[in-house]
C-alpha cells in the first residue's frame, strides 16, 4: 500500500464553542484521548506526521506521542500568528513541509481507510482531492459546488439554508500533491469571514490545477459543540464487539451484564446492578447495588451510588452520583450529584432540544438531551437540570433548585438567584 508522504493534524483551535467542556483533542473515549485515535489511524497511511498545536496543548500532545509506539516520524509545531484559523496553522509549515500532504482536523473522526482511496486517486492523475459527504439536513460548514459537468468548482463556506449549492458537505480530509501550491494560494488570498483557507482552495479551483472529489459514505463524528460528545461516544461504543471483563474486577453474583461491555481493572459491581452494553467502565469505578448503566461510558474512580440510572451518558473521572437519573448527559471530571438530583432529557412537545452558544440559539438535532456539566461542579439534593442546560466549571446548585438556563463558570444557584462562587 502506498503511503502519503505527509499528514497534518490541525489541533490549534481554542475550543470556545465546546464550553463548559475544554480541550476537544484530549477528551477521552474508552480511556483514550481523541487525538490518539487520529494519530494511530494516520500512522497506517502516512510516512510522516505533523501536528499543529497551540501553546496550551503542544507539550501534552508531544508527551502523548513520546509515550506511544506509532511507527512513523512525528513532530508537534506551535501555530504562529502570521495568519488566523486553519490558514494560519497551515502557513506555519511554509518552510517545513514539501511534497504531497493530507490535512485533517483534530476534532473529526472518520473511517480513515478512505485515505487509501485518496492515495490511489491522487497518484493516477490529480493535484488536489477533496472529500464530500451527503447531508440531508443543514450543516453550518463548507459545501461543494459543482458545474453542470459535475466538476468541482467551489467550496461555499457556511451558506444560508436556502442557498446551499448541493447536499454535499466538505469533510476535512484534503489532499494536495504539492504543498507549495497551497502556500502560494494562501499568499494570494485573504479572509472574508474567517474563511481564508476556503478562499485559498477556491483560488486553486479557479486555476488549471487538476482536481477530484470522493463521495464518502462512512461515519463522521465531529466535536464542535459539547453535546457532540454523546454522538462521538456512541460511535466509539459501537466499536466494542464483545465483553471484555478484567479478571481483577469484582462483580456480585446477582449482578446482570448483557451485551458488549468493557469493564477495566479494579471495577466493583454491586448486588442486583445491571450493566447493558455497549458500555465502558473505567478503572477503579464502583457501580453500587441496584444501579442501571446502559449505553454509557463511565470514567475512572467514579462512584455510581445505589439506585442510580445512567443512560446514554458520558461520565468523566472521579464523578460521584447517588440515587440519580442521568440521561443523555455529559458530566466532566469531579462532578458530584446529591441524592435524587436528576437531568431532564425530553421536552414535553417532543421537539429537538436547543442550546445557547454565545447569543445564538443552536438546534442540537437531539430529541433527547440532558445536561452538560463542567468540571468540579456540584448539584444539590432534589435539584433538576432541564433539557439542554449547560453548567459551567466549579458551579454549585443548591438543594431543590431548578436550573432552567446555563450557568457561567464559578456560579452559585441558590433561591433561584445566581451568585458568584468565591470558593474556587
Amino acid at each position: 500500500m502506498r503511503r502519503i508522504k505527509n499528514a497534518l493534524i490541525l489541533a490549534g483551535g481554542d475550543s470556545t464553542r465546546f464550553w463548559p467542556l475544554s480541550e476537544k483533542s484530549f477528551f477521552t473515549f474508552l480511556g483514550k484521548p481523541l487525538i490518539m485515535y487520529q494519530i494511530e489511524e494516520l500512522a497506517k497511511y502516512a510516512a510522516n506526521l505533523t501536528i499543529i498545536a497551540n501553546k496550551n496543548n503542544a507539550v501534552a500532545i508531544k508527551r502523548l506521542i513520546d509515550n506511544s509506539n506509532i511507527g512513523l516520524t512525528a513532530q508537534v509545531i506551535i501555530q504562529k500568528d502570521t495568519l488566523t484559523g486553519q490558514a494560519g496553522a497551515i502557513y506555519t509549515l511554509k518552510s517545513l513541509i514539501k511534497g504531497e500532504i493530507i490535512i485533517v482536523n483534530a476534532n473529526d473522526v472518520i473511517d480513515y481507510s478512505i485515505i487509501k482511496k485518496i492515495a490511489g486517486t491522487a497518484i493516477s492523475k490529480n493535484k488536489m482531492v477533496f472529500v464530500g459527504k451527503k447531508k440531508n439536513e443543514y450543516f453550518p460548514g463548507g459545501y461543494l459546488r459543482f458545474a453542470k459537468n459535475k466538476e468541482l468548482v467551489e467550496i461555499v463556506e457556511k451558506p444560508k439554508k436556502e442557498n446551499i449549492p448541493s447536499n454535499y458537505v466538505k469533510l476535512m480530509a484534503d489532499y494536495y500533491s504539492d504543498f507549495g501550491e497551497l502556500i502560494k494560494a494562501l499568499e494570494q488570498t485573504t479572509a472574508v469571514n474567517d474563511d481564508h483557507y476556503e478562499q485559498a482552495i477556491n483560488y486553486l479551483l479557479s486555476t488549471e490545477i487538476k482536481r477530484d472529489y470522493i463521495i464518502y459514505e462512512g461515519y463522521w463524528r465531529s466535536l464542535k459543540y459539547p453535546w457532540h460528545v454523546l454522538t462521538m461516544m456512541g460511535t466509539q461504543l459501537e466499536s466494542i464487539k464483545e465483553a471484555k471483563i478484567s479478571k481483577v474486577a469484582e462483580i456480585a453474583k446477582s449482578a446482570i451484564i448483557t451485551g458488549p461491555v468493557v469493564i477495566e481493572d479494579g471495577v466493583r459491581i454491586g448486588d442486583h446492578a445491571k450493566i447493558a452494553g455497549p458500555t465502558f467502565i473505567g478503572k477503579g469505578s464502583v457501580i453500587s447495588d441496584f444501579c442501571l448503566v446502559r449505553n454509557s461510558e463511565i470514567g475512572e474512580d467514579c462512584l455510581i451510588g445505589s439506585y442510580t440510572e445512567v443512560a446514554r451518558s458520558y461520565i468523566g473521572n472521579k464523578v460521584f452520583l447517588h440515587r440519580n437519573y442521568i440521561g443523555d448527559s455529559v458530566l466532566d471530571d469531579g462532578v458530584m450529584f446529591g441524592a435524587q438530583a436528576v437531568t431532564a432529557n425530553l421536552r414535553f412537545d417532543g421537539q429537538s432540544v436547543t442550546s445557547l452558544i454565545g447569543d445564538e440559539k443552536v438546534n442540537t438535532d437531539l430529541v433527547k438531551m440532558g445536561s452538560i456539566v463542567g468540571k468540579n461542579s456540584k448539584i444539590g439534593v432534589n435539584s433538576t437540570l432541564t433539557p439542554g442546560v449547560k453548567v459551567g466549571v466549579n458551579c454549585l446548585i443548591m438543594s431543590r433548585e431548578i436550573a432552567r438556563f446555563d450557568l457561567e463558570d464559578n456560579t452559585y444557584l441558590i433561591g433561584g438567584e445566581e451568585r458568584e462562587n468565591t470558593n474556587k
